[in-house]
């Protein structure tokens, strides 16, 4: 074994440890500039150490450090890795020389000799010219105590062989060895003096024992000094302890996707297959239900033709509550799982409810196929519209189920059980990284603070879309949980972070905590980077549902096919309550399918399930930036009206009550039309039924009643649309915020994350109270702004920040064109931009 079969791995803070390592794994020799890194390591001479057993006491004082090593993750524990068995071994390790090796150290080492004086003097301390004594000297400080007490308890026959490896311990006159093996190592010290090259290093020094598995393939074998001096801290994953209050187990799911309500909604599908079974059974059987009677006004024909419609639609309406519940959480979810692949695009998943015209498919697979089953309900509304009609049995028009259309629709929710069973196994004790449901941005903004990922999003807030943001931060894989850290007197602490990354740091000034960044901003720098922040930027994204070419479209379309249906229907010539042709065949068939029945009645459902689908966006679009408006305000807006606001998860009659308490007209409006629309393919697909006048011709006779409500609704649907038209301003951001990487770009430097409001609420009401508590001296609640603010780290940033007087300040950005004027100094004011500038006016407030 040469002089490059020894390493040292790690080094105990009483004691350093040695392992056997085979030469072929040993790191490629270092460069110029690694030795540059450790100055006060590079100066060692080529004295051949002398090995001294090292006797092991029997017992030590376990040290904070020491007790730190229990709770570590059992992935630390094994990063012994292959040598273990040299760890473990008892036979007492013999240090060889290579003579050959020697010479060509001292060879390269007299050749190098001119340019390690050029060194610079000031990159260093001063350091004597042989610091090795002074390392030894060090090493045996950090041993004096344990071999005290070895010293001090009497020997015994196996304590020198009772640590597996010899502490290699060289005198150099400081009085460690004895006099014989002084003269042994000092001469040959005199036959080859020189400095030994990396190769012929004993030892390549690691302070600290790694943090997992995985290690550089060729890893320095020599830190920088600070890494020497210091460790960084790192995120460690770790799991919830058991039992414990104080931590509680991130496996919560919204009261929708429990099992209590996945039961029951599976029980609502059983009983529809079961109904629609027995009908159509039944009626095979028996010549049809019931005698028809009372004509399209009467009881049965609502009984036959509404109610299958609003049984549909109200297994449609919980099936998209179920829907919207598992896209608000998904993302969590993902980011919850142990398998970083999983968790890579968990950011960019949107966790807002979409229309349901197609399937999103973003998730695991069995949510992917429980979504595509949930999706196929937008069929049952148009085909319970038509299930029944009358065929002639003797003589007498009788009630019947078409039998195609009743076994398409036991299929269609058959495949919906299927979906609903997929979805509760799925959530059953799911890990979802959650302690309560994540309904309001300030759900998402108590994930943040304590979290280490925001490092790469400096510049997100002004970028275009989710896909510029997506290639910033491509290689990330943030993880949702607990974490620790080395340290233990930190404890356990919960948010959104970075497996293996380091934690972010914090200094005191001037009676303030603040955090410290890798380098000083400059205000040169500061103004560059507010270039960027133009007004076009600020206010260059709005949902193309909400863009001014739509919403005019969407206003005049609406209005224009609204006046020609009140034309054609009241038109004495068209008067709709006259009735009108077929024109296909009325009659029904054996089975009691009538192709004027299905047409009349698929069709207007059809084309009003669409209309109801199609407002749903502009809904929730309000619903989404509705906070965002009210925060882009200039005298801001309280964490009421804002960031607690839930209107995107609450259920449509609920968020309009909200909405009208907080004084938000438009959203409770528009929130109460997309609720009420559902009635109209429910009422569309009854309203029209072929029967016999007297001239015994076949027409198609309107349920008057039915058909006046969908005209109602249809103007409520035209007042809906044009509601959108006025103060869409307001609502415009630089981008989306459709995903946690969008919405965490607004929030990523703000001085919000160190509020003491959001730091570790125990619970949703916790985190509700810190957020409405009033000032003690103004009695007023804290304030929130949406605009141009400096930074914790000294730059500019667009995004959410809180306003005070004492606070930062956020630059308000307007579109009143004023005279631009000079950069005023950013403190004690609230500032608008001109169009197309960088460039902010002061206007005195209150909050700022």
């Amino acid at each position: 074994m040469n002089l490059g079969d020894l390493e040292l791995r790690s080094a105990h803070h009483k004691r350093p440890t040695v392992q056997r390592v085979y030469t072929d794994e040993l790191p490629p020799p270092p460069s110029r500039a690694q030795f540059d890194d450790c100055p006060s390591l590079s100066s060692s001479i080529s004295e051949a150490p002398t090995v001294i057993p090292w006797v092991a006491p029997t017992s030590r004082q376990i040290t904070p450090d020491g007790s730190f090593d229990t709770i570590r993750p059992e992935i630390q524990r094994s990063s012994i890795g292959t040598n273990e068995e040299a760890y473990t071994s008892s036979a007492p390790l013999v240090v060889r020389f290579d003579e050959e090796q020697i010479r060509n150290t001292e060879i390269a080492a007299s050749k190098r000799a001119p340019k390690m004086e050029e060194i610079d003097s000031e990159s260093s301390p001063p350091t004597p010219t042989d610091d090795t004594p002074y390392i030894r000297f060090a090493i045996d400080q950090l041993t004096r105590d344990e071999e005290i007490n070895a010293s001090q308890r009497p020997s015994t026959s196996t304590s020198s062989g009772s640590y597996p490896v010899d502490r290699i311990v060289p005198d150099y006159g400081l009085g460690y060895l004895s006099t014989k093996q002084q003269r042994e190592e000092l001469a040959l010290t005199r036959k080859h003096r020189s400095t030994p090259t990396p190769e012929g290093r004993l030892f390549a020094f690691n302070p600290t024992r790694p943090l997992s598995e995985h290690s550089p393939s060729h890893p320095s074998p020599i830190p920088p000094r600070q890494l020497l001096s210091a460790t960084p801290e790192s995120f460690i994953p770790v799991d919830a302890p058991t039992h414990t209050p104080k931590y509680p187990t991130l496996t919560f799911v919204p009261t929708i996707l429990r099992p209590a309500s996945m039961i029951t909604l599976f029980i609502i599908c059983l009983l529809m297959v079961t109904a629609l079974m027995f009908c159509a059974i039944y009626s095979t059987y028996h010549n049809g239900l019931y005698e028809w009677s009372g004509g399209i006004y009467g009881g049965r024909y609502f009984l036959f033709g509404f109610m299958p419609q609003i049984f549909a639609a109200c297994i449609f309406v919980y099936v998209q509550g179920v829907m919207s519940a598992t896209t608000r959480i998904m993302p969590y979810t993902l980011m919850a799982m142990d398998n970083a692949e999983d968790r890579a695009g968990a950011l960019f998943l949107g966790i807002f409810p979409r229309s349901m015209l197609l399937p999103r498919l973003e998730g695991p697979f069995a949510i992917d196929v429980s979504t595509s089953l949930f999706w196929l309900t937008i069929f049952t509304i148009p085909l319970q519209s038509c299930l029944f009609s009358v065929i002639q049995v003797n003589g007498v028009w009788r009630w019947t189920t078409v039998q195609g259309i009743a076994w398409t629709l036991v299929a269609i929710y058959i495949l919906v059980l299927v979906g609903i069973v997929m979805s509760g196994l799925f959530w059953f004790h799911r890990v979802t990284g959650l302690i309560w449901d994540p309904r309001s941005l300030a759900d998402i903004f108590a994930l943040l603070p304590r979290s280490n990922s925001l490092g790469d999003y400096p510049g997100t807030d002004i970028m275009v879309n989710k896909s510029e943001i997506r290639d910033r931060l491509s290689l990330r894989s943030d993880r949702l949980g607990y974490w620790m850290t080395q340290h233990r007197s930190q404890g356990l602490f919960y948010c959104i972070g970075e497996e293996g990354a380091s934690t972010r740091r914090y200094t005191l000034a001037s009676g303030k905590i603040s955090e410290k960044f890798a380098a000083a901003v400059t205000y040169a720098d500061v103004e560059q980077n507010a270039a960027a922040y133009t007004t076009e930027a600020r206010f260059r994204y709005i949902p193309w549902q909400l863009r001014d070419t739509f919403v005019i479209f969407w206003v005049v379309a609406a209005f224009l096919t609204l006046l020609a249906l009140f034309i054609v229907s009241f038109l004495p010539s068209t008067a709709l309550r006259n009735g009108f042709p077929p024109l296909v065949e009325a009659a029904p068939n054996k089975v009691g399918f009538s192709s004027a029945n299905f047409l009349y009645s698929f069709i207007p459902s059809v084309l009003g399930m669409l209309l109801y689908l199609l407002f749903q966006p502009l809904d929730m679009a309000l619903r989404k930036l509705q906070p965002w408006a009210d925060l882009s305000s200039p005298d801001g807006a309280t964490a009421e009206r804002s960031l607690l606001l839930e209107y995107t998860a609450a259920l449509p009659i609920q968020c309009t009550f909200v909405a009208l308490r907080d004084g938000h007209l438009r959203v409770a409006l528009v929130s109460l039309l997309s609720f009420l629309f559902i009635l109209l393919p429910v009422l569309a697909g009854g309203i029209f039924f072929p029967l016999t006048i007297p001239t015994n011709e076949v027409v198609m006779i309107p349920n008057l009643s039915a058909f006046y409500i969908c005209l109602t609704i249809l103007i409520l649907y035209v007042f809906g649309l044009a509601a959108l038209l006025p103060g869409r301003r307001p609502l415009r951001l630089p981008h989306a915020v459709d995903s946690l990487a969008e919405i965490i770009s607004f929030v990523y430097g703000s001085r919000l994350l160190e509020d003491a409001a959001f730091r570790a609420p125990r619970s949703k009401a916790d985190l509700v109270t810190r957020l409405m508590v009033t000032h003690r001296d103004t009695g007023r609640a804290p304030r929130y702004g949406f605009g141009l603010y400096r930074g914790r780290h000294g730059k500019d940033c667009l995004g959410i920040e809180k306003l005070s007087r004492q606070g930062s300040p956020v630059l308000m950005m307007g579109e009143e064109p004023e005279p631009p004027i000079e950069r005023p100094p950013m403190s004690h004011s609230r500032v608008r931009v001109t169009p197309g500038r960088g460039i902010p006016i002061t206007i005195r407030g209150p909050y700022v």
